[in-house]
């Protein structure tokens, strides 16, 4: 069995502060009310130090990645003083936002919207690059009669796709993870929708991430323990609380809880 990850996220921008631009993490409440919290690389350190699995950084500027010049210096100066597996994405839209990522230090390259535009791109990317480190993030609401639909361009636009059909979809098409992000859910702590996870953990053979909701430890837990995702992300939880990763580790492990690095 799969030891189970915790993954804390960046929403990645870059604002002006003091007249200089300068990149900082922010926080969202259903994908919207964005909240400046601080600077990336002191955080990420602080994560590295109590044994987060792994990073996740989503630049949230609507810019091409190979376009962003911004953000792949940015980049460059992450990767010379965290030394923890990273998973990057925003603009990531052709073979070459790939290939430049992955040349900059990325170990996984997360794509969502550009996923749903041209569902090809999954296939080309794992087919060059490797399964291994495809991630498809999927963000999903809860519609009438009990169904879950797909949305892109952050929580904007509803695709009408129906969430499980598209997880499956691109799961054939050769993802190696799948994100998958309640919006209804994302910054309220509230705790994770258990009934989505466990039935898209159960039907599918690779590793999946759930986000959205998590406020207290014990969300970690049931999060766990009800269903079979691999790991669960959360932003909110770890920029907002006083309890540190440590703790939470803490508390997973005394739950028998089967982490890595443990």
């Amino acid at each position: 069995m799969l030891k189970k990850r915790i993954i804390p996220k960046f929403l990645f921008k870059f604002q002006n502060i003091g007249g200089k631009l300068l990149p900082t993490f922010v926080i969202s409440n259903k994908f919207s009310e964005l909240k400046t919290i601080g600077s990336i690389i002191p955080q990420a350190k602080i994560y590295e130090a109590q044994l987060a699995d792994e990073l996740m950084i989503l630049s949230i500027a609507d810019k091409k990645c190979s376009k962003d010049i911004e953000f792949l210096s940015f980049l460059k100066k992450f990767f010379e003083q965290i030394f923890m597996p990273l998973t990057v994405g925003g603009g990531v839209k052709t073979l070459e936002c790939f290939e430049i990522l992955l040349n900059n230090g990325a170990d996984k390259i997360f794509i969502n919207s550009e996923a749903i535009k041209n569902p090809e791109l999954i296939k080309l990317a794992a087919k060059k690059f490797g399964s291994q480190c495809i991630v498809v993030g999927i963000d999903f609401m809860e519609a009438e009669n009990n169904k879950f639909l797909v949305f892109s361009k952050g929580g904007t636009i509803n695709t009408n796709l129906d969430l499980f059909e598209w997880v499956k979809r691109c799961e054939e098409l050769g993802a190696g993870e799948i994100v998958v992000t309640d919006i209804d859910r994302d910054g309220t702590n509230k705790g994770l929708n258990i009934e989505v996870a466990k039935k898209i953990s159960e039907f599918t053979n690779i590793p999946i991430i759930f986000a959205g909701g998590c406020g207290l430890a014990s969300h970690f837990v049931d999060g766990f323990k009800n269903t079979n995702i691999s790991a669960i992300s959360a932003a909110t939880f770890f920029a907002n609380r006083d309890q540190n990763i440590f703790q939470l580790r803490s508390q997973l492990l005394n739950s028998g809880i089967n982490l890595r690095q443990s």
